[in-house]
């Protein structure tokens, strides 16, 4: 066994078992849910039950493991079983779906197929421990229960990567023999209605075109894959279909792998943050179904990432993943999640079900594209300009032209909790993070916005244009405020080195002040050094020997005074709390106003050499090293 697999196979039991102990014991009690799933409590008790199992299933085909149950010492497979009998028995005071018809039964078995799935999958990764104990009658009960809800689901589903699950959890239960059904024609449509979501090279949406964020690897890849293998001798096994979900994975690997900084983090944006490292559940995946892509590279990956949280998350003393990112905070959690929600990382330890001999785990290992050299590449598909930049001085930055939020139904904005911060800001990066807003404080690190008069109203940028990329130049445009014609043009020119200029044409219906933010810095106590001059601010944190520094300068056609700001109290996804540099102007009357700034992000010390930002008129003049832009801004 390779020392890789080794590490994963721990990580797997450090985290997993203790979850699944407290989740068995929870079941049992009556001890009440704090952090729950916004359909039901019964399905947070799900969440807790089986989301662990992505991580344990592989396992148990050659391990059993001991919990302690109400002060007892159990077989961990056993008491599992125990509990699916008891939750799936229609008669039982502890029945699973006993209130499902209080908030819609469409509801529930949707969000209840989501947390059975992955149950089906592990009796298939692990039948020995988790279904063949069953006697005969007692399987016909539990699938019968099942297949219920999955059908439901199927038939209900909502329309994005989530008709997955009943379509998973149907096909595992036929790989374990049980047969459900005529479900041919809903099987058909679920596959209808994912295909739509294929755009090329690839890249999905996730429903509505703007939503890009990781489901793109950790469900619109991974379940496919997973679905590929579990239809093998099923009535539902689709060659041709499963090669060419294949064949989307490997195109999209080589975009994906400069994702990873080389600690193995990466610019985290989108929702399901608190899933971690479900991000390297794409390679996991990818080796799982045998897809042509680097082994080595992919083994670095998914190394490298567990690592990075193993290392740096900041667990409470029973060892269990939290609602968070880097330490434990509820707010960070989106309300269709739960004090389990956050083992949807789990999925990332299918690699163990792989034999010691896969080239998963023999093949030489890779260096990932930041440790071979910088870069900068964006996204395959037309329209979708999603800019990665590898450098050494601030790992890598994502610069957002495509991925913004949008209601399920019409417009822009969200209803999961702050969707703004989480798609619309202009860059988010591997080390710095991003804060999140409440409604009395605006998280503005990376982001533009006008506010009235009063300072009872600030904009943030939700759905945007994007006008393209041209000769390294990254342009957008948006409506501040809905009822309002006031009106931005924003221009990115990405530099290299943590340097990018961001370039704005301000329009304004009516008074307000302009006030843009920089990157943030995370911080743990009360450090940070702030410095702030004529020209400039920022600030620099120091902790375990890095520091973080965030840099903003600007040119205007209107003056313009330097600030810092803060986040809410652990709502930045590194650190409880946090800073960012901004510019602010006194409120400005109706009319166009011009601006250029200059941000600078970096763990290792200031660049050598400072770009040239310099704004004559409407004419934006742009050096740096062998970089020379002139912009109109109009």
């Amino acid at each position: 066994m390779t020392e890789s697999k080794k590490y994963l196979i721990s990580v797997a039991e450090k985290l997993c078992i203790p979850a699944l102990e407290k989740a068995i014991n929870n079941f049992y009690s009556d001890k009440p849910y704090l952090v729950i799933d916004m359909v039901s409590v019964e399905c947070t008790k799900m969440e807790e039950l089986f989301r662990p199992l992505w991580g344990i299933a592989p396992l148990l085909r050659d391990k059993s493991y001991t919990v302690n149950v109400c002060g007892k010492q159990r077989d961990l497979a056993e008491s599992l079983r125990e509990i699916i009998l008891i939750g799936a028995d229609e008669s039982s005071p502890k029945c699973m779906s006993r209130f499902a018809a209080n908030r819609n039964e469409h509801l529930f078995a949707n969000q209840m197929i989501t947390e059975f799935a992955p149950l089906c999958i592990a009796m298939t990764q692990a039948p020995e421990a988790l279904w063949e104990p069953y006697s005969a009658e007692e399987k016909l009960r539990l699938s019968a229960w099942i297949k219920k809800w999955a059908v439901c689901a199927l038939k209900n589903s909502w329309q994005n990567n989530h008709y997955w699950f009943p379509m998973l959890a149907v096909t595992a239960l036929e790989a374990l023999g049980i047969d459900c059904g005529d479900v041919d024609a809903d099987m058909a449509a679920g596959f209808a209605v994912l295909d739509k979501m294929y755009i090329s090279d690839g890249w999905y949406k996730d429903g509505v075109f703007g939503r890009f964020d990781f489901y793109i690897s950790w469900s619109h890849h991974v379940y496919p894959l997973l679905w590929a293998m579990l239809s093998k001798g099923t009535r539902f096994c689709d060659e041709h279909r499963a090669e060419e979900y294949k064949r989307r994975c490997e195109e999209f690997f080589d975009y994906y792998t400069h994702m990873f900084d080389r600690d193995g983090s990466v610019p985290a944006f989108g929702r399901s943050l608190s899933y971690r490292f479900a991000e390297s559940a794409f390679f996991a995946a990818a080796a799982y179904a045998d897809c042509n892509v680097d082994y080595g590279t992919a083994r670095r990956a998914v190394v490298k990432n567990v690592s990075y949280f193993m290392d740096n998350m900041i667990l409470p003393e029973n060892g269990i993943l939290p609602p968070g990112y880097l330490y434990e905070s509820v707010c960070i959690a989106e309300n269709y999640t739960s004090s389990g929600g956050a083992y949807w990382c789990a999925k990332t330890f299918l690699v163990l079900s792989l034999p010691d001999d896969h080239p998963f785990w023999t093949a030489k290992e890779k260096q990932l594209p930041i440790e071979n050299g910088e870069f900068i590449v964006n996204s395959a598909p037309e329209n979708i300009d999603l800019i990665l930049e590898g450098t050494n001085n601030a790992g890598v930055t994502l610069y957002n032209n495509s991925s913004m939020c949008y209601t399920f139904e019409n417009g822009t904005g969200g209803r999961f909790g702050d969707m703004p911060s989480c798609y619309s800001k202009f860059v988010y990066n591997s080390r710095a993070g991003f804060g999140l807003s409440t409604p009395d404080m605006i998280s503005l690190d990376n982001m533009i916005a006008i506010e009235t008069r009063d300072a009872t109203l600030t904009s943030r940028r939700n759905g945007f244009k994007n006008e393209g990329v041209k000769d390294g130049v990254i342009r957008s445009s948006h409506r501040p405020f809905p009822n309002d014609d006031s009106y931005i043009t924003s221009w990115v020119i990405p530099l290299g080195d943590g340097y990018h200029v961001r370039a704005h044409k301000v329009r304004l219906t009516q008074p307000y002040r302009v006030i843009e933010g920089g990157f943030s810095v995370g911080t743990f106590d009360d450090g940070a050094v702030i410095k702030t001059t004529d020209s400039s601010v920022s600030v620099s944190y120091e902790y375990k020997g890095v520091t973080k520094k965030s840099t903003l300068h600007t040119v205007a056609s209107v003056p313009v005074n330097y600030r810092v700001d803060y986040h809410m109290p652990s709502l930045h996804l590194l650190a409880p709390s946090s800073a960012y540099p901004v510019f602010t102007t006194d409120i400005l009357e109706k009319g166009e106003y011009l601006f250029a700034s200059l941000f600078a992000f970096s763990t290792e010390g200031d660049a050598p050499d400072e770009p040239s930002v310099e704004l004559n008129g409407c004419e934006l003049t742009v050096s740096y090293k062998d970089i020379h832009k002139k912009i109109i801004l109009e």
